[in-house]
């Protein structure tokens, strides 16, 4: 954890009842509290509907499983009404920060058709000063076109310096871990091109369906829920050629780069059985569950290397990870019948936490091979209580650092590759396996780790 401590904070959640503020935002808040990162600070929560305080802390802390010091963090919380079209409680919710640091967060855990109301009552009531930051939860936006919108409309009342549109996959620890992986070791990095990668996989499955989330997802699917925001941030990571310098600028400028040259030469989509009998979802349903998609990187650096990306609901297992494989040495023959396994880097996002290399060495007494690993296991090395997706986020954001939160341009250049794709029909799956379908989507390999 970086050294973000700050004397006075006040962060404020609009949609301060939802399930990203009780399991995700309050408890990382606590953790950096615990963690003596926070200082003095005051959390207001808000809503529609009007609660005493007590009230609200109540309803927040039934995620907090390890309660040591949430007495005195729960001094620090407070609530203010606020129905995000009714003018009258914003200047109620200025009120209630009066006696409040003027270094403030405000973070819309809403959904994005309530941006635009909220960013321009922020404003008009002059709630956003120079020291605030303005979080934005995703999805930004359903398609290009209000996406530009969005941009336009949030650019003209605030900086871009002032604007985090949140991907929460971009601060997982394994994810961060693998552009210094990337830029500070000189045997990896001139690797990952055409020479010499056979294929990329970005994969993350898992094994739950829709739960309490059916009205929304049904909106929107997995092609904009994961696949436009989780999966394209994950390949222009990948594919980006090193930045000038490891900073926000440059290193949302090359992803931007990589995101401009993406086209899609496969698709397909799948729904899994009992879907449409789902809280929330529509009868007749044709949301798609699982999308796979096949896509190259149309530059000198990775022309003509496939990437392959798939994320879905009830598959096999909860898992994460980009697999990169390296072409044969050719030298194959050397080594018997059976030959060697392809090189491979893989960096394991969840549930394991690790980086590893697959290469051949010798079997003992024997001229042949078997496949060893080269690994770093995170929690071996760190412990496993690091903090958390959301915890990192809100260190950056209180920090000013915008190294992992989405620029306007890689918004827009993301939905044009959606908006682009062809989106056949879905195919049925069952919950628990591994769709036949995808099962020969990849050339001569299979999804890794997926189907063991």
């Amino acid at each position: 954890m970086n050294e973000m401590k700050t004397k006075n904070l006040s962060f404020v959640i609009l949609g301060g009842t939802g399930d990203l503020a009780k399991k995700k935002l309050i408890p990382s808040l606590f953790k950096l509290y615990r963690s003596d990162e926070l200082g003095q600070f005051d959390v207001i929560g808000t809503s529609r509907k009007a609660l005493s305080d007590s009230e609200y802390i109540r309803r927040v802390g039934t995620n907090i499983n390890d309660q040591e010091g949430w007495d005195d963090f729960r001094r620090n919380i407070h609530f203010a009404k606020l129905n995000f079209y009714d003018s009258g409680d914003y200047r109620g919710l200025k009120e209630e920060m009066l006696g409040c640091s003027d270094n403030r967060l405000f973070y819309l855990a809403t959904l994005p058709q309530h941006f635009d109301v909220i960013t321009d009552n922020l404003a008009k009531h002059e709630l956003v000063n120079e020291r605030s930051k303005v979080l934005y939860e995703k999805p930004f936006g359903d398609d290009l076109s209000s996406a530009q919108e969005l941009n336009d409309s949030i650019g003209d009342l605030f900086p871009e310096n002032k604007i985090y549109r949140i991907d929460h996959y971009l601060d997982k620890e394994l994810v961060g871990n693998l552009s210094i992986i990337r830029f500070s070791n000189s045997i990896v990095e001139p690797l990952l091109s055409s020479d010499f990668v056979d294929h990329v996989q970005i994969i993350a499955s898992e094994d739950f369906g829709v739960e309490e989330r059916g009205e929304f997802y049904d909106n929107y699917g997995a092609v904009k829920d994961f696949f436009q925001s989780h999966l394209l941030q994950l390949l222009s990571l990948v594919g980006m050629d090193s930045p000038d310098q490891l900073d926000a600028r440059c290193i949302r400028d090359e992803k931007v780069k990589v995101l401009r040259n993406v086209k899609i030469q496969n698709t397909r989509l799948g729904q899994y059985r009992g879907y449409k009998e789902e809280t929330g979802v529509a009868g007749d349903s044709e949301t798609e569950t699982l999308v796979a998609v096949e896509a190259e990187i149309n530059n000198s650096r990775w022309d003509d290397v496939p990437f392959y990306l798939i994320s879905g609901k009830n598959l096999v297992k909860k898992y994460a990870q980009i697999y990169i494989q390296f072409d044969q040495s050719g030298h194959e023959t050397m080594v018997g019948e059976d030959g060697t396994v392809p090189n491979t880097f893989v960096t394991s996002i969840q549930p394991d936490r690790g980086i590893y290399f697959t290469i051949n060495t010798k079997v003992p007494g024997r001229i042949e091979t078997e496949p060893a690993k080269m690994e770093f296991c995170h929690a071996c090395h760190h412990g496993p209580n690091t903090p958390s997706a959301y915890e990192n986020l809100l260190v950056q954001a209180i920090s000013g650092d915008q190294r992992s939160f989405v620029r306007y341009d890689e918004i827009e250049e993301q939905w044009k590759i959606v908006d682009g794709m062809d989106t056949p029909d879905p195919f049925i799956y069952e919950p628990g396996k591994v769709p036949g379908e995808i099962s020969d989507f990849i050339s001569g390999s299979d999804w890794h780790g997926l189907e063991d």
